[in-house]
Parts: structure tokens; sequence; C-alpha cells
């Protein structure tokens, strides 16, 4: 019997998973001693323009509903001897409503089809002490959304309950955990605008917090590295990638000028006058309590959260990660008007 090679990657509607299925696709270009593997989309709608693209790099797409179709997500993923499971709220397709069933279907059907090994990303580290705040801020003058919020889980909440599943769903030889600070670089273009026009970065109000965060293409790397490896070398490890740095406040706006070649400053606003920027650039009211959630974490958690730089990147890729400053001056045409560009 031939033994099983193919990689399968949940949540690939969204630019994260998106990113991984094209990175696990280069990886025999960039590294020829390896051998080209089946890499398969799973994503909610097969005819989007997203999941034609992939198709159109190599990619073998599958529409997966594991909430309401799980057996035909049993059948797809007995083609996959690995699964990268990829909860996204960004992606536009997953909810609080819905997260938990998402992963819990995808963790039952990869049980069923005998997946090897299982590799879970979570933007969410663990807490040194037990916490509990509200952990997804919202607009209390909004008394309907008010109600709705309290009635859902918070994402932590779910993610750590996702992780728990696994745990008790596969051997610790079969599962890899992928942590990464919840702020990607990439998240600051939902400020672009706002930076653009005010030369302002709006950050939470906590002028004393440590920021850690991460680039999103460090994250890419280490899951197509881990991915491509065999299970027994990043089976039953628990990494958390980071940033070369960690920043204060000042040292964001320093950054953020560097990068960009004029000046940043800081602005330090409240939840509620965030999620106020946000609206104005998206309206999926998910995405915001999403990145809500996430900052607001950053900024409310204090001694509750372990704030550190790591060197798994470098552990698991040999090479370390992008700072804040070379995302700036990557994506710097994002954040500047073409009048005054």
């Amino acid at each position: 019997m031939t033994p099983k090679t193919a990689i399968h990657v949940a949540g690939a509607d969204g630019e994260l998973g998106a990113s991984i299925v094209r990175g696990l696709l280069e990886m025999p270009n960039l590294y020829p001693h390896l051998s080209k593997i089946p890499v398969y989309a799973g994503v909610h709608y097969e005819t989007m323009q997203s999941s034609t693209v992939l198709e159109e790099r190599g990619a073998l797409v599958v529409e997966v509903d594991p909430v309401n179709q799980p057996d035909s997500v049993v059948h797809t993923l007995k083609q996959a001897a690995k699964l990268l499971l990829l909860v996204d709220p960004l992606s536009g397709e997953i909810t609080r409503k819905d997260a938990l069933a998402f992963a819990r279907g995808y963790i039952r059907a990869a049980k069923q089809a005998n997946i090897e090994h299982i590799v879970f990303p979570t933007p969410f580290s663990k807490l040194d002490i037990p916490y509990s705040p509200p952990l997804t801020p919202v607009d209390e003058s909004d008394d309907e959304r008010s109600n709705i919020t309290r009635s859902l889980s918070p994402y932590r909440d779910q993610f750590e309950t996702i992780e728990s599943i696994i745990r008790e769903s596969f051997s610790k030889s079969q599962i890899t955990i992928l942590r990464y600070p919840g702020v990607l670089n990439q998240h600051l273009l939902f400020f672009a605008r706002h930076i653009m026009e005010k030369s302002k970065i709006p950050l939470i109000e906590n002028p004393d917090m440590i920021f850690e965060c991460c680039d999103m293409s460090d994250v890419v790397r280490a899951s197509c590295h881990i991915l491509f490896c065999p299970v027994q070398r990043h089976g039953n490890k628990e990494y958390k990638i980071t940033g070369p740095n960690l920043l204060t406040n000042d040292e964001i706006s320093i950054k953020a000028s560097l990068g960009l070649g004029r000046e940043i400053s800081s602005e330090f606003m409240n939840i509620q006058q965030i999620r106020k920027v946000l609206m104005e650039v998206t309206p999926d009211k998910e995405e915001v309590a999403y990145l809500l959630e996430l900052w607001g974490l950053q900024g409310c958690l204090g001694a509750a959260r372990k704030v550190q730089v790591t060197r798994d990147l470098e552990i698991i890729t040999g090479s370390t990660g992008k700072s804040l400053r070379e995302f700036f001056e990557n994506s710097r045409h994002a954040f500047i008007s073409p009048q005054t560009g």
C-alpha cells in the first residue's frame, strides 16, 4: 500500500490560509531536494475567485462543510497524511457562532480518516495566571449588539477548547501547536487610511504596554517547514513564532516612521474608538470583534500574559523573522497617499 503524502489546509479561504497553500506549493522550488506532494485547499466555496487562483497555482481545491456535511470531509481527508487546521475569523467565513463547530467537524473527520499529523496555528498564548475579563470588547451603547455578543463565547475560549479537543483526539506525537502573537503586522493594514490621513497609528489605551507581533510571512514559513518535515521532527512540539523584537508604543511609532519615511506618532484610543476606526474600513462585525479581542488582549492582560521573543522560527526554518520596520518598508504604498508618495 502506497503511503499517503498529501497535505490538507483547512480554512484556505482567507489570506493566511491561501498564503500557506501557496507556500507549500513553492517549497519544492525553494528546496530542490524536496519532492512535490499534493496540496489540498479546503474552502467553503470552490467557485470563489481566490479558490480559482489557488487551483491555477496547482492546489487541489475542495469545497468542504465540516458542520453540515462531515462525511464528505472524511472522504477528502482520506487522501491526506497531514492536516493544518486553520480557524481564521478574518477569512470572512468563520464567526463566533460556528468557529468551534467548524474545528470540531474537521477534528472528527481527521480522526476517522487516520490523519497522521495535525498542525494547529493559534493566535492565543497561554496565560500565566487565571484571567477572565470580557475578552471581546463591545460598545455598551449598542444594546442589541451587546446582548448578542454576551451570548457568544470569546474567540480565546473557543481556540482553547479546540486545542483541548485536538489533544483528546490524537496522541501527543501526532500534534504540533503553532502559536503566534495575535497581532500580525498585516493587521495594521486595517489602519492604513487612518495612518495615511493623520500620520498617527491607533493603539489601545495603555501607554505602558509591551507590544508583540510577527509577520504573516513568518507564520507561513513555519507552517510550510513543519508540514514538509517527517512527523517525528515536530510532533509533540509546541512553538511560538514571534518577531525579532518586543516593542513599546514609542518604538512602534519609530519603526513606522523609519519604514514610511515620515513622522508617525502614536494615538491612544479606548476600545470603542478603535472599533469605530475599524468599522469605517470593514463592515464585517465579526472581523472587527476578532481584531478588537486580539488588540484588547495586548493592552489589558498585563502580567497575565507572558510577553516574549522566541527563537522557535529560527529552529524551524533556519532564519529569523521579519521586523516591523521591514513590513512598513515593503508595504509603504498602502500607507502613503499617491499625492504625497
